[in-house]
């Protein structure tokens, strides 16, 4: 009997030696060994010897009931009938950072929250939160500190819808969008659904008149009417030389562009002074302005006063001062611009329209001097507009009103005429003053590289430095890479741009209508800071009105092509 209570006490000792050395796992507990093991081990003396010992395996923390430390666990499965080993494991290390610095980690992808501030435009990627933006409502907010965004994506991928359902939103807060020059006439269909005006130019679409004193000359008869006021009064004069001094800058541009180079000094001065001389005529005011004609036909006459400025002591000498001008303002009327300059503008921009687009999609794009002479007088226009609005709101005549102008395709905005790119630049830096929020659309930063001169190219690099917001879709690796020294990515956020920008998978379709949609179609990242701070992803949702009203149709002349015959 000894012998056999000395054997056991041995077995159960070996037993237990295994146990600690992870080499075997403790019998059941309500098993016949178990019962044994647990008598044994209170009647032994190195119970207290195997609590020490893991006690120092478990770094000094005195185990609990069944607790194994981290990583002994062996990878073993669980065997017997009703039987299964739990274990308390201890907790993995742990540490603690900030949101900015711990952006990425699993799982938080990114790690921005969704501000539902604005115009609603879809739901967060990763939470599927309910994300609104827009740059006038974030600016009030102050989450940025300019109301202006700058849109980067490949084409095809949504951005002009984007911008249109913040448009909408803008609308519906009393905001007054403007698109001056929209070259592919993607924004028609919004401006009609929300009641604005839609000014269509280009060949047999009517005339346009550089001359034309634009919504801020037409409201300087309704100025006068409360000229007494010494502010009214200093205001008619601002708006004045305002018109006068767009008028002489709009002629010289297009005489610029028709000769492909600049005017002369002593011309510029000469059509200044005509114009002053022009608007003393009675047949001449706000409401009738002068067209290209009747500065041609002042010019050929010549008074007194501009043969002295001119300094032409007799009429030859007069004619060889103005012929080349009058050559040039003559092929304004019927030349490479056809006759679109020759006559009083067709649809003036109203102030108080909800939405105001000026679609120049029948401009040829091939034609570069008329794309330029167009987009000019366009943006000369609506910056007269804004002005006009201003200025109403200061005489205390009209409520203060707020603008919203998009510059989509703007690799073409800015190639299109020698000035263009530093009226972008003048309105990107005095936006916040002319209470004007401003979207600029472009399919990547390699567009703002390559524009014609170095001088346009360095002023081009600071238009995403200086926007309040950068809103990325899907763009490449190498666009990433330039990115980077005007925004920072984490490396979560630029695997999510990366993706976006790869092509639908193909596939075999014999149904039809079913056509594959790339992954990264609708998804953007909104980037409100350039420090480092993670951005928020979302998928831009349509409305069912949307939808209804093929509002965000890019594709309406492939549609009989998409719906013809499947892919056998």
């Amino acid at each position: 009997m000894t012998t056999t209570i000395a054997h056991d006490d041995m077995a159960m000792a070996v037993l237990h030696q295994e146990i600690l050395d992870g080499e075997a796992e403790a019998p059941p507990r309500f098993s016949k060994r178990g019962r044994a093991y647990k008598r044994w081990l209170k009647n032994s003396k190195k119970y207290a010897d195997s609590l020490d010992r893991q006690r120092r395996r478990a770094g000094g923390v005195v185990p609990v009931r069944k607790e194994r430390p981290f990583g002994a666990m062996r990878p073993r499965g669980f065997t017997g009938r009703n039987s299964g080993y739990a274990a308390v494991q201890s907790g993995p290390p742990e540490w603690q950072t900030t949101t900015n610095l711990g952006c990425g980690f699993n799982p938080n992808v990114v790690g921005a929250a969704a501000p539902v501030v604005g115009t609603p435009l879809g739901r967060h990627v990763t939470t599927g939160a309910e994300v609104a933006c827009d740059p006038l409502a974030w600016f009030r907010e102050g989450i940025i500190a300019n109301p202006s965004c700058f849109v980067l994506s490949l084409p095809g991928l949504g951005k002009s819808t984007l911008i249109r359902k913040m448009l909408m939103g803008g609308v519906a807060s009393g905001h007054i969008p403007i698109m001056a020059g929209d070259i592919k006439g993607e924004y028609v269909g919004f401006t009609q659904q929300v009641g604005g005006q839609v000014i269509k130019i280009g060949h047999g679409f009517g005339h346009l008149n550089p001359l034309d004193v634009g919504a801020l000359g037409r409201v300087i008869p309704l100025l006068e009417e409360h000229q007494d006021d010494p502010s009214v009064a200093e205001a008619i004069n601002t708006a004045k030389e305002q018109i006068h001094g767009r008028q002489v800058t709009m002629v010289s541009t297009l005489v610029s562009l028709g000769r492909g180079g600049p005017i002369r000094d002593y011309e510029a001065m000469l059509v200044a002074a005509a114009l002053r001389e022009i608007y003393e005529s009675e047949t001449i005011d706000w409401l009738n302005p002068p067209i290209l004609q009747d500065l041609i036909d002042y010019l050929e006459r010549g008074s007194e006063n501009l043969r002295i400025k001119g300094r032409a002591r007799n009429e030859e000498q007069w004619n060889e001062r103005i012929d080349a001008l009058v050559l040039s303002l003559n092929s304004l009327l019927d030349g490479q611009t056809g006759r679109i300059f020759s006559g009083q503008t067709t649809t003036p921009i109203e102030v108080d329209s909800p939405a105001v687009c000026i679609d120049v999609s029948a401009v040829d794009r091939g034609d570069s001097a008329m794309k330029a002479a167009v987009m000019m007088a366009c943006w000369g226009n609506a910056f007269g507009a804004i002005e006009a609005a201003h200025m109403l709101s200061d005489a205390g005549l009209a409520p203060q009103r707020y603008f919203s102008v998009t510059l989509d395709e703007m690799w073409q905005v800015l190639s299109s005429a020698p000035g263009m790119v530093g009226q972008i630049d003048s309105l990107t830096r005095l936006n916040r003053t002319d209470a004007t929020a401003l979207q600029m659309i472009t399919h990547s930063f390699k567009d703002l590289e390559a524009l014609p001169t170095e001088e346009d190219r360095k002023t081009a690099m600071g238009f995403i430095e200086r926007a309040g917001m950068v809103i990325c879709g899907g763009l490449p690796a190498s666009e990433l890479d330039i990115l980077s020294h005007q925004l920072e990515f984490s490396p979560a956020e630029a695997a999510m741009i990366i993706s976006w920008s790869k092509g639908a998978p193909p596939k075999r379709a014999r149904t039809r209508g079913s056509r594959a949609t790339p992954p990264g179609r609708g998804r953007f990242m909104i980037k409100p800071s350039k420090d480092g701070s993670p951005g928020i992803p979302v998928k831009s949702e349509l409305f069912t009105s949307e939808i209804e009203h093929r509002l965000h149709d890019t594709n309406a002349r492939f549609e009989d092509f998409f719906t013809e015959g499947s892919v056998a």
